[in-house]
């Protein structure tokens, strides 16, 4: 066996928990109380590699799995990918500030591509094999929503908030699209990988996927201040409500 997985999953709970410490000290050391106004984009990296590290810590501890007809579910693991990709879509939402509509629908695909993961690895035969057919399909679904409807909100946030958005927008399309491979090369799919081979994919690319994309999001941002003050949270961050322009008129947001 290449490496006992246990071995990678501390090195993924040692790499996410040192992702953590990039957004909580770029939160913290702007002010003594923290910048609020920057509070939740801070606290939606952090959950992200936060989430995942506590992940590769029980299943470096072998808590986290459980064993089925079909052989052993990563418990932990799905249920980090449940919470840690919608957040990673909350972030380029942020940024982009689409309708409520939009993102939700993003999100909402995201948990069913997820769903279906679980599935698939949870039986075997056809039934799964539809349910990665049907993960697959609604992949390309966010695929595109993430190439075509989130830049056109982008588009309207300055050049500086469009070029972070658009290299982590990247980061998640071009490895997110690995996953599913990985999963059809290893004991899940057609076996083509031992299950050391596939943690140690799997770790790689969760440790680019998710510290890489903190990293960089927190080395872009400077892209926050050009979104203003008021923070994501007011009714105008995902362009749902009346935005106030500088001479007092508003503008309707597009639902």
């Amino acid at each position: 066996m290449l490496v006992d997985t246990a071995v990678w999953a501390w090195i993924g709970a040692l790499a996410m928990g040192a992702g953590t410490i990039p957004p909580l000290w770029a939160w913290f050391s702007r002010s003594p109380e923290g910048d609020e106004s920057h509070a939740v984009y801070y606290g939606t990296l952090a959950g992200v590699t936060g989430i995942a590290a506590i992940a590769y810590l029980l299943m470096a501890l072998g808590v986290g799995s459980v064993s089925l007809s079909a052989g052993e579910l990563d418990v932990a693991r799905y249920v980090d990918w449940l919470l840690t990709t919608p957040l990673l879509l909350l972030y380029l939402g942020l940024l982009a500030r689409p309708s409520r509509r939009v993102l939700g629908g993003l999100i909402g695909v995201d948990v069913l591509i997820i769903a279906g993961g679980i599935i698939a690895a949870a039986t075997s035969g056809t039934v799964s094999w539809v349910a990665f057919g049907g993960a697959g399909v609604a992949y390309l679904a966010l695929v595109y929503g993430l190439l075509v409807s989130l830049p056109r909100s982008a588009s309207a946030e300055g050049d500086r908030v469009r070029a972070v958005f658009g290299t982590l927008r990247n980061i998640t399309v071009v490895l997110w699209t690995l996953y599913p491979v990985v999963w059809l090369l290893a004991p899940t799919g057609l076996g083509l990988l031992t299950t050391a081979t596939e943690m140690l994919v799997f770790v790689y690319l969760d440790i680019v996927s998710k510290v890489g994309f903190v990293v960089v999001a927190v080395a872009g941002r400077d892209a926050l201040d050009r979104l203003g003050a008021d923070g994501p949270d007011t009714e105008d961050a995902f362009g749902g409500a009346d935005t106030a322009t500088g001479d007092g008129t508003t503008v309707l947001g597009d639902d």
